[in-house]
């Protein structure tokens, strides 16, 4: 099989790909629909939404517009994977009283104990500090994108549980070839949060699987 990881960016799309004859050749074509924003922005937002938000910079950063436009250009539904992320963007806040979408962060946030890289975070680390109570969660109430949460300078976002399911949802009513993941280690795979073990791939999985649909799931 021939399945290249592309980008969801418009402009790389544009520039990069001849779409025409990857939608002929390739086998499928899995988009990574994350990393939208991240701690080069010296500012923070979501690292995947699902739709556009009055607050980010462009209306294409995010999956509904980068899936559609991949669409637009010729793949066919059946041939194209929706990527979802099992990890957050995390960032260190300017001043720690600002903590909304956009606020100033110049730095990414602290390495997490395991991962060991700044300015990320598996869901496992992320699903851990925000089970000790001492993290403030904040959700869209619009459902546009995932949740992000903050403590002191320190800034995350990432899907949850609801998240992920919306979003595998979502690939089944649109009829797309499935859904990948980066990356497989990322989830809660030793149960650290309660949610039982690998509960975003679970309910990737489940609802993938569904009888009545014909999308499937690969990972990365």
């Amino acid at each position: 099989p021939l399945p290249p990881a592309v980008s969801p960016s418009k402009a790389v799309i544009d520039e990069g790909y001849d779409v025409k004859m990857m939608a002929e050749y390739l086998d499928w074509i899995s988009v990574m629909t994350y990393d939208y924003h991240g701690q080069w922005d010296k500012k923070t937002g979501h690292l995947a939404p699902m739709y556009y938000h009055p607050e980010d910079d462009f209306d294409y950063f995010n999956a509904n517009y980068s899936i559609n436009y991949w669409l637009s250009e010729g793949v066919p539904k059946r041939k194209l994977v929706m990527g979802m992320p099992l990890y957050g963007q995390s960032f260190t806040l300017a001043k720690k009283e600002q903590h909304g979408l956009n606020a100033p962060a110049p730095g990414p946030g602290q390495a997490g104990e395991s991962t060991r890289a700044a300015g990320f975070l598996a869901y496992y680390e992320i699903c851990s500090r925000i089970k000790d109570g001492s993290w403030t969660v904040v959700r869209d109430e619009e459902q546009r994108m995932g949740p992000y949460a903050y403590k002191g300078d320190q800034w995350i976002s990432f899907d949850d549980k609801d998240t992920i399911r919306r979003k595998s949802e979502w690939i089944r009513e649109m009829g797309l070839g499935g859904g990948m993941v980066w990356a497989l280690d990322l989830d809660d795979f030793r149960n650290t949060c309660g949610g039982g073990k690998h509960p975003l791939l679970t309910i990737i999985a489940k609802t993938l699987a569904k009888p009545s649909g014909t999308a499937g799931i690969t990972t990365s």
